[in-house]
């Protein structure tokens, strides 16, 4: 009875714990790796595409731009990108037309590029511990209620 409602909680904790990150795309046998995916304005980033047939022409399309280069005896094709804005960018590498991978590159002010980025969010083991503290109390007046209403073997 009181089954159904844990599992239900339970549930929904879970899945407000997964985490939701954004990630890259890469087709099934390609891989990509960014050097730094938040370079300072006007600092150039290797970005180097994995998986690919060796001698095969990889382009990839950044900032309206567009790259090629020849994958080598490894089958891994490394482009030397360098962008002068300040922004998100979305590099998409190609193999014969076809999309086999996008990464995401934040370009920074130079004032920022390598500074510590800053603490967001809040202290929660107070909130946490508070929280506990209220579902034992809520589990023992559960508890407390149903021994009066069951009726005693002594009435």
């Amino acid at each position: 009875m009181i089954r159904r409602p844990v599992l239900v909680a339970a549930a929904a904790v879970a899945l407000a714990l997964v985490p939701s990150a954004a990630m890259a795309y890469d087709a099934p046998g390609y891989g990509t790796t960014v050097s730094d995916a938040t370079p300072a304005v006007g600092s150039a980033f290797s970005l180097t595409v994995t998986g690919v047939d060796p001698g095969a022409v990889v382009t990839l399309k950044v900032a309206g731009k567009s790259y090629t280069a020849t994958a080598n005896a490894n089958g891994a094709a490394t482009f030397t990108v360098t962008l002068t804005a300040v922004g998100t960018y979305t590099a998409r590498a190609y193999v014969n037309g076809a999309l086999v991978s996008d990464e995401v590159v934040t370009v920074v002010s130079g004032a920022s590029a390598g500074a510590e980025l800053s603490s967001t969010g809040f202290e929660s083991a107070g909130l946490a511990a508070g929280a506990g503290v209220l579902v034992l109390a809520g589990a023992g007046a559960v508890l407390v209620a149903k021994r009066r209403r069951s009726p005693s073997a002594f009435d």
